[in-house]
């Protein structure tokens, strides 16, 4: 491992909040520009759901989406001209603005990035990782090739999220923009929407999410339920994963949730998800409210319930905290579990960390490494993501591991917009044509589009921590309608 990405991986000892699978946003958007006004909902939107990811790779030439299975309103436009509005589930747009070829050149196509560094540490190797191999493989029509020509570090801060998007957009003039952060707010994500600038990452903030469709999540718009997005879901995976792991529906479950916006609207959701499974659903507090200084009533409550399972959906420390506190006793013996913790290399990293993680698992949404296979052992998708790594000597960790699958949507949806590239046929291919994404064995869940503005693939793994190692516990997979 090289140097500098230890580094790295240190930065993310100080990480204080990540995302959990429910998340919102705790931090107010004062002072942010007014949002443009969101399309009308008119009715029901369409359903969509997920299908396992057992099958091999689509052919090339394959039709990225059936017209049976993904109906479109309205007929793809002719080559010389822009379609002016759709209409798609509870969604209609009108489409008003002229093709431009910001950042497309003849021979290159211009990106940005930008994350909270201190949370997803690597999220630029991760992106250069992805590409650099469309880069030698020729991935994009016409021979160009992709150049991440700025990344900005937004420090947790929404005003630096907005004039780095600002920035990239109006001095760089990059075609798109990929970024993961939970201060990616409404002033930010409404901006790039305005411009027609795409960006992708991780779908956990309402700009992945209808009425914004110039916003992609790799696991599509994965909140929207929790941000009330009409015609959104519960995310299912969230219940499925632990009826694979106790072979039944009837266990109960404690869960203790950050006490924010993020925290809250995960409690909702779980309140309907498990209902009266539930055997607590109570609020921790975060680490910029002092953290959880003293466990112990946290603790009691789990020996006082002893529920099957005991989920930590809270921040990064917060997680650390509980699941060290609950393993210490001898009296709990269920499972405990966060979303948040799987960091490869962390347990080495920081034998305190190590020992509090140790038998304890984690919630992914991107696919694991499992530590205890080779690297030809792996799944075909994560060999691949092993490779592209290795190419440019860098290190696979949690955070460039986000930035590499962000990074791989994006370079989809550029290709399926043809040789002819600009905002508008890129807008076509995906948004009005419909576009389906692609990937090798135990990738992640295939993103439809626009369908996935509102829904999501309902994909999860779990990793264990086993002699400081995060080994597989359950293969990460797809639930929901076996179709998708």
């Amino acid at each position: 491992m090289k140097k500098s990405l230890l580094y790295k991986l240190l930065a993310l000892l100080a990480a204080l909040t990540l995302v959990a699978v429910a998340c919102g946003n705790d931090d107010d958007d004062d002072g942010a520009a007014e949002p443009a006004p969101a399309p009308a909902a008119t009715e029901a939107p369409m359903d969509d759901a997920e299908e396992p990811m057992d099958e091999e790779p689509m052919d090339d030439a394959e039709e990225p989406m059936d017209d049976a299975e993904e109906p479109m309103d309205e007929e793809p436009m002719d080559d010389e001209e822009m379609a002016t509005s759709r209409t798609w589930g509870a969604y209609t747009y009108e489409i008003d603005f002229e093709p431009s070829t910001r950042g497309v050149t003849d021979d290159t196509v211009r990106l940005g990035a930008m994350t909270q560094g201190a949370f997803y540490a690597g999220f630029d190797a991760g992106i250069n990782a992805r590409i650099a191999r469309a880069n030698r493989d020729g991935e994009l029509p016409g021979g160009r090739q992709l150049e991440l020509v700025q990344f900005v570090d937004d420090g947790s801060d929404p005003q630096a999220n907005f004039e780095g998007a600002r920035s990239m957009v109006e001095n760089d003039e990059v075609f798109g923009i990929i970024v993961t952060s939970a201060v990616s707010l409404p002033q930010t994500t409404d901006y790039l929407a305005e411009n027609q600038v795409p960006f992708t990452g991780w779908g956990f903030m309402p700009g992945f999410c209808a009425p914004n469709d110039w916003g992609f999540g790799f696991n599509g718009c994965l909140s929207g339920y929790a941000f009330g997005v009409e015609g959104a879901e519960p995310n299912v995976s969230v219940q499925e994963i632990w009826n694979d792991y106790f072979g039944r529906d009837d266990f109960s479950i404690g869960i203790f949730n950050s006490d924010d916006d993020a925290g809250r609207a995960g409690a909702t959701l779980y309140e309907t998800v498990w209902g009266s499974q539930l055997a607590f659903n109570e609020f921790v507090p975060t680490e910029s409210a002092g953290g959880v200084t003293d466990p112990t009533r946290f603790v009691n409550l789990v020996l006082d319930t002893n529920p099957d399972v005991v989920v930590l959906s809270t921040d990064f420390a917060g997680a650390i905290a509980l699941k060290g506190a609950i393993g210490a006793t001898d009296e709990y013996e269920g499972p405990v579990a966060d979303y948040v913790t799987y960091v490869p290399g962390l347990p080495q990293m920081s034998p305190d960390m190590g020992r509090a993680l140790e038998g304890g698992f984690a919630v992914t949404q991107v696919p694991p490494i499992d530590a205890a296979k080779s690297d030809e052992e792996q799944v075909a998708a994560v060999r691949q993501l092993i490779d592209d790594f290795n190419a440019i000597e860098a290190f696979p960790g949690f955070g460039s591991m986000v930035g590499y699958w962000s990074a791989d949507l994006m370079i989809q949806m550029i290709a399926a917009a043809g040789e002819d590239l600009n905002t508008a046929t890129f807008y076509q291919a995906v948004n009005i044509d419909g576009f389906e994404s692609t990937q090798l064995a135990g990738g992640l869940g295939s993103v439809k589009l626009p369908a996935d503005h509102v829904t999501a693939p309902d994909c999860t793994g779990m990793v264990q921590v086993i002699d400081g190692l995060f080994e597989e516990a359950f293969v990460f997979s797809c639930y929901g309608d076996p179709n998708r």
